[in-house]
């Protein structure tokens, strides 16, 4: 492969076979299609083929010197400075490549959408605006790796910028907005947790990548890297032919692109397999039109058939189904075909190649599993509380608060919410504007070189929040007293239900069970509703009630989690009815219990005692509650919603 000159390929030989590739130049032909998302194993290459796009860009026009990379002559895409400046005449123009811009997940909100600069404000009197990481990516890409664990504040600010087109900046008293036009990339592994909906529904496109399995295919890409670490320049002349070539070819097609359409049939195929599919809203249409004319004009064509939507569909759908987390995961791309096929407009889509020759039909075969087999899915559950769960409760409040939602932090992440006078021997997060109106009723009697003199005792610290999730652990009574099978289900429904949403508020959700002389984590803490379902199918039930042991082993879980983050907010909810007849080593069950539950309000940890037992006989739990300084809850039939609506509430209270 390598010896190859795929610089005279069609469009559709080089890339035919290469969603992530496809989905990336579609983007650097239409950045309106809103970007991609990148799924695979860790170990995929994913980072190089982001970081790589940027070598094939062709140049753009920017007003030169100006700090947001504006174009010279389109107001729509200036800042506030540059059309100031045009008022005076033409604009300078400068060429450059459009910057491919890092945003860590580790970045404070003043370092994404920018600041005041500090030094200017101080040494001269001045308001200037520092900008930050959105500044640099307008007209450019804005690139974040593992974006699945992008703190809450920083999704937030992405999507406002990224629905509005302009990143606007309100702190120190001072506003500041510019242009914020970006593709945004983003890598994730799926194993480290899922990606928040809002947020993911932003991403044009999706490509799952996998690793290659095929020996030759390995080794060919064992000499590419050593080839480029031996000799770095020789391996870029090597493929510098093929850069030019595609980059012309990138350049051509963006020149091309305002000249197509879509015409009616195309448009109605493309709604009505939206439709068909279930997916919510209509930002699905449209990207599927950009996206199929990116498709088109990149291989060289005026007219866009019904083989380029058939190509770009699955890359459109593929993170966009509605899906029940408790089914099986089935997406078929027969399915997507079949639709294709039926839908009104679909003339030419049993087409199988183009007027180039090369095969479309299966550049994209395997690309993604659909939710569904037929119909429109229904729609996730509705969080619900129970009516006769609320009219019942009967609630012991711990005697130390936290809840979740959100916290105050030190690491500088997070919202801006206030300012506190700087504590000695910590660093100062400085709030300038705390910190100036501070100091300025004292002016007159200082003297300095500054515009404005700041002394220790002015200076002031921000204050920042930020969202954090809860790790929740399920200690489920599976012993053969009276309804543990009715226990066990209502727990495992319970885990279900929490997961559905989990991933958008960053909780965890953990399942052990004691029976007989012992207790097993079944389920160590996850974010993962699959990995659940798996862990989850059979569990077994009867014999003793060591509840002491369930107790103990849920500690230690929840100890694990802290120790993996000491943000998260533990919660321990408990599902017996009190009976303990199992204690450790020889001593006594219910003594046992009591112990082991007292350990607990010594803790961080929030506790939920949930009652399962009949009227008049849940003396044991209650008195478990008691002691850890938790809360009690009856539920004589516990259900999976009932369960799960419980510590919602109390977890938001």
């Amino acid at each position: 492969m390598s010896g190859e000159d795929r610089s005279t390929y069609p469009f559709s030989a080089i890339v035919g076979q290469d969603p992530l590739k496809t989905a990336l130049l579609i983007n650097a032909v239409e950045p309106r299609v809103g970007g991609v998302l990148i799924r695979g194993q860790k170990g995929t290459a994913k980072s190089t083929a982001v970081r790589g796009l940027r070598s094939v860009l062709p140049e753009i026009e920017v007003v030169d010197d100006c700090r947001f990379g504006c174009h010279p002559r389109l107001v729509d895409l200036q800042c506030d400075e540059c059309r100031e400046r045009r008022k005076e005449g033409a604009l300078p123009v400068a060429h450059r490549r459009p910057l491919l811009v890092d945003l860590p997940v580790s970045a404070t909100e003043d370092r994404v959408v920018g600041t005041i600069d500090l030094e200017q404000a101080l040494k001269h009197g001045e308001r200037r605006f520092e900008p930050g990481l959105l500044a640099y990516a307008n007209r450019g890409i804005l690139y974040v790796d593992e974006v699945n664990l992008l703190d809450d504040h920083l999704v937030d600010t992405l999507l406002d910028s990224a629905a509005m087109g302009v990143n606007v900046v309100e702190r120190e008293g001072v506003r500041y907005q510019h242009p914020a036009r970006f593709v945004l990339v983003g890598t994730m592994n799926p194993e480290e947790g899922e990606i928040r909906p809002q947020l993911l529904d932003r991403f044009g496109l999706c490509v799952d990548i996998e690793g290659i399995a095929e020996p030759a295919e390995r080794v060919e890409i064992l000499k590419r890297r050593r080839a480029f670490e031996d000799d770095p320049a020789g391996f870029a002349r090597t493929w510098s032919p093929a850069q030019k070539a595609l980059e012309e070819r990138i350049r051509s097609a963006i020149q091309t692109i305002p000249d197509v359409e879509l015409d009616d049939d195309l448009l109605f195929l493309i709604a009505s397999v939206c439709a068909a599919i279930g997916v919510d809203g209509h930002r699905a249409d449209l990207v599927m039109g950009r996206a199929a004319v990116a498709y088109a004009v990149l291989d060289g064509r005026r007219e866009v058939t019904a083989a380029d939507v058939r190509s770009v569909a699955p890359m459109v759908l593929a993170h966009r189904m509605r899906k029940n987390p408790f089914e099986e995961h089935g997406f078929n791309e027969e399915r997507l075909q079949e639709l294709l096929l039926s839908a009104p407009g679909n003339a030419g889509c049993s087409e199988t190649s183009d007027e180039s020759g090369a095969d479309q039909s299966d550049g994209h075969g395997a690309l993604v599993e659909v939710t569904r087999e037929s119909g429109a899915p229904e729609a996730i559950r509705e969080e619900r509380v129970s009516a006769e769960l609320v009219a019942g409760m009967d609630s012991v409040r711990r005697s130390h608060g936290g809840r979740r939602q959100e916290t105050t932090t030190d690491d500088r992440s997070g919202r801006y919410v206030r300012a506190e006078v700087a504590r000695p021997g910590r660093p100062v997060d400085l709030a300038l504007d705390a910190t100036i109106r501070a100091a300025a009723p004292y002016q007159a009697g200082r003297e300095s070189d500054m515009a404005v003199a700041i002394e220790p005792q002015d200076l002031r610290s921000k204050v920042r929040k930020r969202r954090v999730g809860a790790s929740i652990v399920f200690c489920v009574d599976a012993s053969g007293s009276m309804g543990a099978t009715n226990r066990m289900e209502a727990a495992k429904a319970a885990v279900l239900d929490l997961l559905v949403d989990a991933y958008q508020r960053r909780d965890r959700v953990g399942l052990v069970a004691f029976r007989g002389e012992s207790a097993q984590v079944v389920l160590q803490p996850t974010a993962s509703v699959e990995l659940a379902q798996l862990k989850l199918r059979t569990l077994p039930t009867g014999g003793a009630t060591p509840i002491a042991h369930g107790i103990l082993t849920s500690l230690d879980v929840l100890a694990a989690e802290i120790r993996r983050d000491d943000s998260i907010v533990p919660w321990l909810v408990l599902l017996t009815d009190g009976r303990a007849n199992v204690g450790i080593g020889a001593g006594l069950g219910s003594d046992d219990a009591r112990q082991a539950a007292a350990r607990l309000k010594d803790t961080p940890i929030h506790t939920l005692v949930i009652d399962t037992s009949g009227p008049g006989s849940g003396l044991g739990a209650r008195e478990l509650a008691r002691v850890a300084g938790g809360e009690y809850v009856r539920l004589g039939q516990p259900e999976g919603d009932a369960v799960a609506g419980a510590v919602r509430q109390r977890m938001s209270a």
